[in-house]
């Protein structure tokens, strides 16, 4: 899991590095092509089935649609307001998934782990500060993105098992090139790659299905209430990478609000195990 979350921190950072140089329909198409192309070389090494008739029913579609929606917000949200903003709204997806078991799947959730949601809640508007004279709406599609990541993580719980992996991350990284085709009319012009842009981009290749492989086999090999606080691992991470990388200084009110998210989900994560409520 630790793997995962520093995978996905390096390639949050290769995004916001590609964005200096290409537009942000680019990246996507950029990042989301060569993610394709892994998955389509470890598809026939494997030989594993991309096709699969479980991908047109309307629970994969959705998940997919989920997944270009998100894709797209977050990138947004990265590129120009932060990556250590964007990132500390993400982890609230979590305490979302927990919000969206108790209404899709009538779960029960207690008493103490709703007071945990609204202090996990509370952490996140202190880290966009809408109150701040720095705000911008922009932060707000990190949170549409947390929402549509919480659908597709309670989505995925209803695709058959017999999904390969290998299948489920082709077509997420389709997923993001789809986005990034959406996104062509509504941001500059595409542009010459450079070799800086290329290097970054073959780093992608290695860092983003690393990481994808690394997190689904975390999550189906262990035990679910020890292995999922470690997601929050991906936030310092993230915000150590915005420090050297991009010149990001969190003040005191953000770096509290990332407190507040994380110590909520884990909290949440920790009691639901020893509950055993199945809500993650």
């Amino acid at each position: 899991m630790i793997s995962a979350m520093v995978g996905f921190a390096v390639e949050d950072a290769i995004i916001k590095k590609l964005s200096n140089s290409m537009p942000i329909s680019q990246v996507l198409i950029s990042i989301g092509t060569i993610g394709l192309l892994v998955f389509l070389i470890l598809a026939f090494i494997n030989n594993v089935s991309l096709f699969s008739p479980h991908i047109r029913t309307f629970t994969f579609i959705f998940r997919m649609f989920s997944e270009l929606v998100s894709s797209i917000c977050f990138v947004i949200t990265i590129v120009f307001v932060s990556l250590s903003v964007s990132s500390a709204i993400l982890q609230i997806t979590p305490i979302l998934v927990a919000i969206g078991g108790s209404i899709f799947f009538k779960q029960n959730v207690p008493l103490y782990q709703w007071i945990f949601i609204f202090v996990g809640l509370s952490g996140v508007l202190l880290v966009i500060q809408p109150s701040a004279d720095g705000f911008t709406l922009l932060s707000l599609l990190a949170v549409i993105g947390s929402f549509f990541l919480a659908f597709r993580d309670l989505v995925t719980r209803s695709i058959s098992n017999s999904i390969p992996v290998i299948t489920i991350a082709f077509w997420g990284f389709f997923s993001l090139t789809i986005g990034g085709f959406i996104c062509v009319p509504f941001f500059d012009q595409l542009q010459p790659y450079s070799s800086e842009s290329l290097i970054l981009i073959i780093l992608s290749a290695l860092f983003g299905p690393l990481a994808y492989l690394s997190l689904v086999a975390a999550t189906r090999g262990g035990d679910v209430a020890v292995i999922s606080p470690y997601r929050y691992t991906r936030l310092p991470f993230a915000l150590a990478l915005g420090f050297f990388l991009f010149d990001e200084y969190p003040d005191r009110w953000m770096i509290l609000g990332c407190f507040l998210i994380v110590f909520s989900g884990v909290f949440i994560m920790y009691l639901s195990g020893r509950k055993k409520i199945d809500i993650f």
